[in-house]
C-alpha cells in the first residue's frame, strides 16, 4: 500500500511566510530570540507541531549551561502531550543568531553541530531522533541512530518562495518509517584492513543481536565474499540495482559457529557480471544514486548495513560512499598514504557526493572518527602519526572544523588532547582467517579480537 504523502496546512504555510517576510535584510548577532525563534517555532508549526508538543529551554543533558532551544514531540499512544510529561523529545533544535553562517566550512556550523549532537545524546534525550540547526535563514535536519548523528537534508535554504517545498521534505522525513544506518568503510587506499574491519565489525554487532548485513561492492577483489567462504553471483546484482529483482532473491544468509557461540547476518556478494562491463556502461545503466535508494529500501529489515569498498575513487566507490549514511575511514598510523588520502576525502570527495545528495534532497554523509587500524603504540610512532594529521589540517585551513570533527574524538575524562579511536593490533586477528580447515573470524574464535571491535562499537556506535 502507497503511504501518502503528508500535507502541509495552508494556514501554519500561510503564517510562516509572514514570519519570514517580516524577517529583517540584514543579518546580525544576538537575534535568535527576536528573529528566529518566531521563524523556526512557525516552521514547527507546519510540521504537526503545536502548542503543547513543544518545550522552550528543554534540559537534554546534565550540563545546567546547555539546554536544547526547543524540544518537540508528537503525542503519544494514548494521547498525552509533550509541553505536559516533558519527557521522551523526538526533535530537538539549536537555534542560531543570523549573522552565524551555516555552511560546511564555517567553523559556525561545526559548533552548531557539535552542540546539537550534545544535546541528542543526552540522558534526558534518548528517545530523539531528529535534530535540526538554523539561523532563520538556512537550515538542517540530522538523524540520530544511537551514538551516530548524520545529516537527513543538505543544508537548506528558507523563504517564502521554497517554504512549502522545504517543509514538504523535512515533514516526509520525521514521518517515513524507521530504518537503520548504512556505514561506508572507505579509504582511497588498498592493504590496511577495510574487509577485515568490515567482516568482524559486522559479525560483532550481529552478536549484539543486531541485524547486519554486509554488502561487498568490491567486485574486482569480492574479498569480503571470498573470506565468508560465499559463491560470487552473476547478474544478480546488476539486476537488483537496476530494479529488476527484489533485494532477497540477492542476499546470502550466513552462520558461523564455534563452541556455544553461533552468529547469523546476511550479505550481498560481490557480482563478477560487473567484470565484463568498461566502466562507460555501467555508468550508463546504473546511476550512482542506485545502490542507495535500494539500500534505504533494505534497511528497513536492518540495524546496520556495512560497504565494503574498492581503495579508489572510480565508480563503485563513488556509488558506496553516495549511499552511505556515514562513514567508518580506517587508517594505519604507519602509512603516509593512507592518512594523506584522507585531505582528497574531505576536500574533494565529500564535497562530489554532497553536491549530489542536495540534488536529491538529501544530505551528504558524514565522518566518524578516524580509526587508526593494527595499532601499535609507541611514543615515536604515535608522535609522528598525529603530528602529521596536524600538518594535514593546517595545509587546509579553510576546511579546518572538518577536518578536527573527522579526525579526533572528543577527548576522555582526565585526558589531555584529541585522540583518534586507536584499533590495536591482535596477532589473533591477522591468523584467524587461516587457522583451521574451516574459516572461523577472529571475534568468535578469540575473546581478545572480539573485545576489541566490543569497544570501538562502544564508543563510536552503541
Amino acid at each position: 500500500m502507497l503511504k501518502l504523502m503528508p500535507k502541509i496546512s495552508e494556514h501554519a504555510l500561510a503564517e510562516l511566510k509572514l514570519q519570514l517576510d517580516s524577517r529583517p535584510t540584514v543579518r546580525g548577532s544576538g537575534d535568535e530570540g527576536n528573529v528566529v525563534t518566531p521563524i523556526i517555532e512557525k516552521l514547527l508549526v507546519t510540521l504537526e507541531f503545536g502548542q503543547l508538543d513543544r518545550v522552550p529551554q528543554f534540559k537534554a543533558n546534565s550540563s545546567p549551561s546547555r539546554k536544547s532551544d526547543i524540544a518537540c514531540r508528537y503525542p503519544d499512544k494514548e494521547g498525552n502531550n509533550f509541553f505536559q510529561q516533558q519527557k521522551d523529545p523526538f526533535l530537538l533544535v539549536e537555534l542560531k543568531s543570523t549573522g552565524q553562517q551555516l555552511s560546511l566550512n564555517s567553523p559556525h556550523y561545526w559548533k552548531a553541530f557539535a552542540q546539537l549532537k550534545e544535546q541528542l545524546l543526552g540522558n534526558n534525550a534518548m528517545s530523539a531522533h531528529f535534530g535540526l540547526i538554523s539561523n532563520g535563514w538556512e537550515l538542517q535536519l540530522f538523524k540520530r541512530f544511537h551514538k551516530v548523528v548524520h545529516p537527513a537534508t543538505s543544508i537548506l535554504s528558507l523563504n517564502t518562495q521554497n517554504a512549502q517545498e522545504v517543509s514538504n521534505c523535512l515533514l516526509r522525513i520525521l514521518q517515513e518509517d524507521k530504518r537503520g544506518i548504512i556505514i561506508g568503510v572507505y579509504n582511497n587506499k588498498g592493504g590496511i584492513g577495510k574487509t577485515t574491519l568490515t567482516t568482524n565489525l559486522g559479525i560483532v554487532l550481529a552478536q549484539s543481536q543486531k541485524k547486519v548485513l554486509l554488502v561487498d561492492f568490491d567486485p574486482n577483489q569480492a574479498d569480503l565474499t571470498d573470506s565468508l567462504q560465499q559463491p560470487v553471483v552473476e547478474g544478480k546484482v546488476w539486476n537488483f540495482l537496476k530494479g529488476k529483482v527484489p533485494g532477497k532473491a540477492i542476499i546470502q544468509h550466513c552462520s558461523f559457529s564455534q563452541g556455544k557461540q553461533q552468529v547469523q547476518f546476511d550479505l550481498i556478494p560481490a557480482d563478477k557480471s560487473f567484470l565484463e562491463s568498461h566502466d562507460v556502461k555501467i555508468q550508463q545503466e546504473i546511476r550512482l544514486e542506485f545502490l542507495r535508494n535500494r539500500l534505504k529500501e533494505l534497511s528497513k529489515d536492518y540495524d546496520y548495513i556495512l560497504i565494503d569498498m574498492p581503495p579508489n575513487w572510480r565508480w563503485f566507490a563513488q556509488a558506496g560512499v553516495q549511499a552511505s549514511d556515514t562513514l567508518l575511514v580506517p587508517a594505519s598510523h604507519i602509512d603516509r598514504a593512507s592518512l594523506r588520502n584522507l585531505e582528497a576525502l574531505v576536500t574533494n570527495f565529500i564535497p562530489q557526493v554532497n553536491q549530489r545528495r542536495a540534488a536529491l534532497e538529501e544530505g551528504g554523509p558524514n565522518l566518524l572518527p578516524l580509526v587508526l587500524n593494527q595499532y601499535q603504540h609507541t611514543d615515536a610512532q604515535a608522535r609522528n602519526c598525529y603530528r602529521y594529521l596536524a600538518d594535514i589540517v593546517a595545509k587546509n585551513n579553510e576546511w579546518k572544523d572538518a577536518f578536527n570533527n573527522f579526525f579526533y574524538m572528543p577527548p576522555k575524562r582526565f585526558r589531555r588532547g584529541q585522540h583518534c579511536f586507536e584499533l590495536p593490533y591482535k596477532i589473533e586477528i591477522c591468523r584467524a582467517p587461516l587457522e583451521g580447515p574451516k574459516y572461523v573470524p577472529a571475534p568468535l574464535r578469540y575473546r581478545r579480537a572480539k573485545q576489541v571491535y566490543e569497544h570501538l562499537i562502544r564508543e563510536v556506535l552503541l
